[in-house]
């Protein structure tokens, strides 16, 4: 029953105008892609806000490379289209690294994703309709 009340509740914000209010708790995010000069990769990524997760945008490139966007969290799968060389993926958040990773790996392939914190109001919101 608290889960149907609370879900009600939360459809009533978002619906009546109150969403804005969400909204501004979403965060700028850049995915920097970087490595070795000339590398080529593949992959997605995708910045999830208040309206959900949209479907990942498909990436093809040469580093350096960079992806902004605003949500919640940001989500990336970035991979080395070559044997050789070195792969480094970073995802920042409000201009601070909040992930990183790098890889050497023939065809190597990093997955990052930043979400919010678990003591953000957005989680405990979560956690409470979801149990």
């Amino acid at each position: 029953m608290k889960k149907i009340l609370l879900c009600l509740v939360m459809a009533l914000i978002l619906f009546s105008g109150c969403g804005d209010s969400i909204k501004v708790m979403e965060s700028p995010f850049t995915i920097k892609v970087t490595g070795s000069d000339k590398l080529k990769f593949s992959g997605h990524y995708s910045f999830a806000g208040t309206g959900g997760l949209p479907k990942p945008v498909n990436v093809e490139g040469t580093v350096p490379a960079e992806y902004k966007g605003n949500g919640l969290a940001a989500l990336c799968m970035i991979r080395k289209t070559t044997v050789e060389g070195s792969l480094k993926v970073e995802i920042f958040k409000d201009d601070k690294v909040v992930s990183t990773s790098e890889t050497t790996q023939p065809y190597g392939i990093i997955s990052l994703g930043k979400i919010p914190e678990t003591k953000s109001i957005i989680n405990q919101v979560l956690g409470k309709i979801l149990g």
